[in-house]
């Protein structure tokens, strides 16, 4: 199964780090095997700085493979040159601060285990199991511990204790067992740094994350230490219709928001925040994304109609939505071709409410000047426009990596042929 993974297009591989290497190979299958998951691997392969790989993904067909539940995940890592790659595992995008921050405090550490073995990371929240949406607001935190499949971490860690537990030991000094031991862990640990505290275990604060637990939630939380000053706003796409819009209290307790996970939730909420905002100004002076915006609903309603479409030139931007008015445009399109003409003329006014919440939520700029809060924005956006693979791909890679399994071969490789031809221009946006 794992031999027949199509190769990776060169733009969806770059700067993903390659495993070509028989060695590195096995630790992955050793970690995985650890995990309790090793499926065969492709002979080449490529991983993210957490340790996922869309050719594994791909073959497995299950994007989800190096995740367990809610707020749940693992890593692998198998190097320091690994953690140079960007970071598009699926199920980690709300740790990926967590991990990285990891990373940079401990690059000299993890480099010396590497050497011998690969490191393992499990992702946990400090609520505990999480079964319901409404239960995201209880995380506060995300708990990472590092292992490895030989216990290189826990050896070198139950090292110190027995040397501090035999020094401090009248008794230990005569007992020839326990020294037989400590000497046989020693050897088997040698040459290993001492762990600094935190290295197997540490505590990060959580604040915007996006969990791919119920079909996807996003957790957005005010400022504000305490219940009677902000709030938690879990949007999910999977929150029961009984739910409603009831306001509760978090185990942390903080007031709780709960949305649907769709435009006109995630318009609510952004808008009632001032997080975003209609630039018609700034659309007007380029029609970019309004045109793409057209391309891009044009192509999925045509790979819809027929999955097996290979006809479109990845250069001819027009192509899908020129092919799709000979057959009857839908309503989103013929509303954004409006909207063009508008911008273009600049005569009369336009009700931006009266776009549709796809439509409106498309074209919304960020008005954050947080980086981590427009990248919430920009990420919420793209999650929520499921037909712009580009945008997916610039602003929320772990979606997109999340779908790209699930694409069927035809869509898979127009988009590779689009990417290679836009990749620079996404590049830029992405900056």
């Amino acid at each position: 199964m794992g031999e027949s993974a199509p190769p990776l297009s060169a733009e969806l591989r770059r700067d993903l780090f390659r495993v070509d290497d028989p060695l590195l190979a096995g630790r992955y299958r050793d970690a995985l095997v650890a995990l309790g998951s090793p499926p065969p691997l492709p002979a080449v392969f490529h991983v993210d700085a957490a340790g996922w790989s869309p050719e594994v993904a791909l073959a497995l067909g299950d994007p989800f493979y190096l995740g367990r539940a809610a707020l749940e995940g693992f890593a692998v890592i198998l190097g320091v040159e690994q953690l140079g790659a960007p970071l598009v595992h699926p199920s980690l995008g709300f740790a990926a601060a967590a991990l990285q921050g990891f990373c940079a405090a401990f690059r000299s550490e993890i480099g010396a285990i590497a050497l011998r073995e690969p490191l393992l990371v499990d992702v946990r929240s400090d609520a505990g199991s999480i079964a319901e949406p409404r239960a995201l607001a209880d995380a506060g935190a995300v708990l990472l511990r590092v292992r490895t499949p030989g216990g290189l971490v826990e050896g070198s860690l139950r090292l110190e204790e027995w040397k501090g537990e035999f020094l401090r030991s009248d008794r230990l000094w005569l007992d020839e067992g326990f020294i037989r031991e400590m000497a046989a862990l020693a050897a088997r640990v040698r040459d290993l740094p001492a762990l600094p505290e935190g290295f197997a275990a540490s505590r990060h604060p959580l604040a915007l994350f996006f969990s791919p637990a119920f079909g996807g939630s996003y957790v957005l939380e005010e400022p504000g230490a305490s219940a009677s000053e902000a709030s938690t706003c879990v949007m999910s796409a999977e929150l029961p219709a009984e739910a409603g819009f009831a306001p509760g209290t978090s185990a942390r307790g903080r007031r709780v928001e709960l949305r649907r996970l769709d435009p006109a939730g995630a318009l609510e909420v952004l808008e009632r925040h001032e997080l975003v905002r209609l630039d018609l100004a700034a659309l007007r002076s380029g029609l970019a994304r309004v045109e793409r915006a057209r391309e891009w609903i044009a192509l999925d309603a045509l790979f819809a109609k027929d999955p097996d479409h290979a006809a479109l030139a990845a250069d001819d931007a027009g192509a899908a939505a020129r092919s799709l008015h000979a057959v009857g445009a839908p309503p989103e399109i013929l509303e954004l071709e409006d909207l063009a003409r508008w911008l273009r003329s600049g005569a009369g006014r336009i009700d931006a409410g009266a776009l549709s919440p796809a439509n409106r939520l498309r074209l919304l700029a960020p008005t954050a000047t947080r980086a981590s809060v427009r990248r919430f924005v920009r990420h919420l956006q793209a999650f929520l426009d499921p037909v712009d693979l580009g945008r997916a791909w610039c602003h929320a890679p772990d979606a997109f990596f999340a779908r790209w399994v699930g694409l069927p071969s035809a869509r898979r490789e127009h988009f590779a042929r689009w990417l290679a031809t836009h990749a620079a221009a996404l590049r830029e946006e992405a900056a």
